[in-house]
């Protein structure tokens, strides 16, 4: 049921977590260097505080501002954990897939999900054979942009494979900020009663993972925007004005919108305000959100940068100057080394993502195609990717972890990897 235990750990360069997938557009990794998109190198955490000390900060006004964000995440989370109802989860029968915002639209040049459907079709295929359960965590529908009639006719055969998940009692779909329509029992009956009944569609879900008949821990999943102002106390001015501001630009244009926020400190620091908010529950869970479209995987550390120092460059760039068997295409590239090297990377250095309480789903409406998710089973936590680097079917492996090493490490709140 698990994915191709064939690994290559992707390249990091400075956010404001442990990123598996830094760019919210190219999570695709190493064979074409997409995890170092222009998103990658957001200014979120300083490096040179104690762990968990949250963004770069260079005022006491900006240091206030983050802790006033910060305290409404909590309050929004801390709701959302006391509504939440409770399930079991057994790991000796069971294996899930959680999945986000996809953001299905009308199939116009405004619907992220559009480019993305093959792939998640793929995945849905495949963990429906294996017998995962299906997570949906929010943001299914674009419903900011769309009616609700619109986007759920757009995707009937993706919505046809999904009921198959419901009808076989391993389905869980939540809402989040852009489908928050679905809170309400009356608009889910009356868009999904024919396909899906007695479809529930839920805010969140506390779930204790068993094994052996005992409670190993437990996950919060949540799609993660509680808390925030756009998402919760201006719900409306923010529709109003994705649907009659943005989407029209996105429908002549056809622009690829991958995150519900544009600002990309904010949603590093909303990364990081969600892990400071499971890393200080006295339950000592693992969250699993979405939202912010930024795959995050607790416990990975990022490799060392690897490249030469800067007076090496230089010398070896003046001695090709000097040499008479010089070439342009061995200077070119001397010179292009040397500007890198002397070019002082932007942002602060990333923040170790120790204890792992907190997973990021990614998103199933990158730019390229792409499908992120994290998957569970075989005793494994793990980031994949649809589709694989040779652009097949098949699940691309990015990160994991031994289920039994994250639980314990979260219950003993250890702030150092084991190895």
């Amino acid at each position: 049921m698990g994915t191709s235990p064939n690994v290559k750990t992707p390249c990091f360069r400075g956010s404001g977590l442990d990123l598996v997938a830094q760019t919210t557009d190219h999570p695709r990794g190493e064979r074409r260097g997409r995890l170092d998109g222009e998103h990658s190198q957001v200014a979120a955490a300083a490096g040179s505080g104690p762990l968990g000390a949250g963004v770069a900060v260079s005022t006491e006004k900006s240091e206030r501002e983050l802790q006033r964000y910060r305290q409404r995440v909590k309050a929004g989370l801390d709701e959302a954990f006391s509504r939440a109802p409770e399930k079991e989860f057994d790991l000796d029968e069971d294996a899930m897939i959680v999945l986000s915002d996809h953001h299905r639209g009308a199939r116009d040049g405004a619907d992220d999900f559009w480019r993305c459907e093959g792939s998640y079709n793929a995945a849905l295929g495949h963990y429906l054979e294996a017998g995962h359960h299906l997570f949906l965590l929010g943001d299914v529908e674009e419903l900011w942009e769309n009616r609700p009639k619109a986007a759920v006719a757009a995707y009937r055969g993706t919505l046809d494979l999904e009921r198959e998940f419901h009808l076989a009692g391993r389905l869980e779909r939540f809402w989040g900020n852009h489908d928050d329509t679905w809170r309400h029992k009356s608009s889910v009956d009356k868009f999904f009663s024919d396909r899906f009944p007695g479809l529930e569609i839920r805010e969140a879900l506390r779930l204790h993972m068993t094994r052996g008949g005992k409670r190993i821990g437990e996950l919060f999943l949540v799609h993660g925007h509680q808390g925030t102002s756009d998402s919760d106390r201006f719900a409306i001015f923010s529709k109003q004005f994705v649907r009659y501001g943005w989407r029209p630009l996105q429908r002549r244009f056809n622009i690829a919108s991958t995150t519900p926020a544009r600002d990309f400190e904010l949603r590093a620091t909303h990364d990081d305000s969600m892990f400071e908010w499971a890393r200080a529950r006295p339950d000592k869970l693992v969250l699993i959100a979405g939202h912010t479209h930024r795959p995050v995987f607790g416990g990975t550390v990022p490799p060392p940068a690897v490249h030469r120092e800067l007076e090496v460059v230089e010398h070896e760039l003046d001695a090709l100057r000097a040499a008479p068997n010089r070439t342009p295409e061995a200077l070119a590239a001397l010179r292009a080394e040397l500007e890198f090297v002397r070019t002082k990377p932007f942002g602060e250095p990333p923040k170790k993502l120790w204890p792992p309480c907190y997973y990021n789903t990614g998103c199933c409406s990158f730019g390229d195609g792409d499908v992120t998710g994290i998957e569970i089973a075989d005793g494994k936590v793990r980031l994949i990717r649809w589709l694989n680097d040779d652009y097949k079917p098949v699940a691309k492996l990015l990160a994991e972890e031994d289920l039994d090493v994250v639980f314990e490490a979260v219950q003993a709140k250890a702030l150092v990897h084991p190895t």
